[in-house]
């Protein structure tokens, strides 16, 4: 009896200590009351097994889609197009006026002169040449004014050089007050206008090297007009009425104004209609010059460059021609527009006309 109140007594024990294990006491408000700290069961990660919805892919609406800059590209390449061209456009311009310093028609800037001084100097020298070439222009009217009084009066014909100024003259008249304009306003682009629009330029004021360059870009527009406007030639010979003649009613045709003035190095700007206008002004003129030609005889000396000009005025190519091959196909011209039509209104151009496309 007495080992059983002893076993239930050591088995009261063993639970208090149990029980006061899992008790930590805590404080609240006044009182000391312990409370047991039960720690919650871990949660269960929830998984959800339906599929989430698809979300509907939006189209781009037609407002939005027109806003895309789809011309980027094309923009960022036309502007490297215009830069690589500019940057061209200045080193000719560099070029010219170098060229211009080594055959001493400009001074060159002191050795030891930094960028600002050379600059500046390059400036008032081009300044001065412009200067000197309007002053000529101005000049020489005294001198053309004395060979008309001198023709009017009776006195020895006029010459070829002499009528070869007078028309140098006047177009060099209409072109000096736009120039002078330019000139002092924008002195810097005259280079330039001497690459992209050499006839506004009187003659006078071009540099010899850029005098060059406008031959060659004369002859390179010629070449190309000859290649693409070959049917235009076909269908302007197929109108000649009588044969070696080329009515002035065939420069109607659509595109065949702009092809002539290429070849005969004339603007070509204006359009068709003012092409043609051109073109007559320019026959007018190289009928005079022909029969100046003519009355010196065949004896008349002429330079390489003085035979290059005759004959590009007259349509025909001169690159790669000798003294003796230019002085051939000159004598050529003048021997088949020396005697002119009296029959054919208009004789004297619409021979030349013709002569002008034959060889296309």
């Amino acid at each position: 009896m007495l080992a059983r109140v002893i076993a239930r007594e050591a088995c009261r024990s063993s639970r208090s200590f149990a029980f006061r294990c899992y008790t930590i006491p805590t404080t609240q408000g006044a009182g000391n009351t312990p409370n047991l700290l039960n720690v919650p069961p871990p949660k269960k990660q929830k998984i959800d097994l339906r599929p989430a919805p698809i979300k509907p892919i939006q189209k781009p609406s037609p407002l939005s889609a027109s806003k895309v800059p789809l011309s980027k590209p094309a923009k960022t390449n036309a502007s490297t197009d215009s830069s690589t061209k500019l940057a061209a456009a200045k080193e000719e311009v560099q070029q010219a006026i170098h060229d211009a310093e080594a055959h001493g028609i400009l001074k060159p800037p002191p050795p030891d002169a930094n960028w600002f001084k050379r600059t500046l100097h390059t400036a008032i020298e081009l300044l001065k040449f412009y200067y000197r070439g309007v002053k000529l222009i101005f000049t020489r009217r005294k001198h053309i004014a004395t060979v008309k009084e001198r023709v009017a009066a009776g006195g020895s014909p006029l010459t070829r050089a002499e009528f070869r100024l007078i028309q140098t003259q006047k177009d060099d008249i209409k072109k000096v007050v736009p120039f002078l304009i330019i000139a002092m306003l924008l002195e810097e682009v005259i280079p330039l206008i001497a690459i992209y629009a050499p006839w506004m330029l009187p003659s006078t004021c071009i540099l010899p090297s850029q005098r060059q360059k406008i031959e060659e870009k004369r002859y390179e527009k010629a070449q190309t007009l000859a290649q693409d406007s070959r049917h235009i030639y076909a269908e302007l010979k197929r109108t000649e009425n009588p044969a070696g003649y080329l009515p002035l009613d065939s420069l109607s045709i659509s595109g065949a104004p702009t092809a002539i003035s290429g070849l005969l190095g004339l603007s070509t700007l204006g359009g068709d209609f003012l092409s043609a206008r051109r073109i007559r002004r320019h026959l007018d003129f190289i009928s005079k010059d022909d029969q100046l030609l003519l009355e010196s005889g065949p004896d008349t000396f002429l330079t390489v460059r003085e035979l290059k000009e005759a004959l590009e005025e007259r349509g025909m190519i001169t690159k790669g021609l000798v003294h003796k091959d230019l002085q051939a196909r000159l004598a050529w011209w003048l021997e088949s527009v020396k005697v002119p039509s009296e029959t054919i209104e208009d004789s004297a151009i619409t021979r030349r006309l013709a002569l002008v496309i034959s060889s296309r």
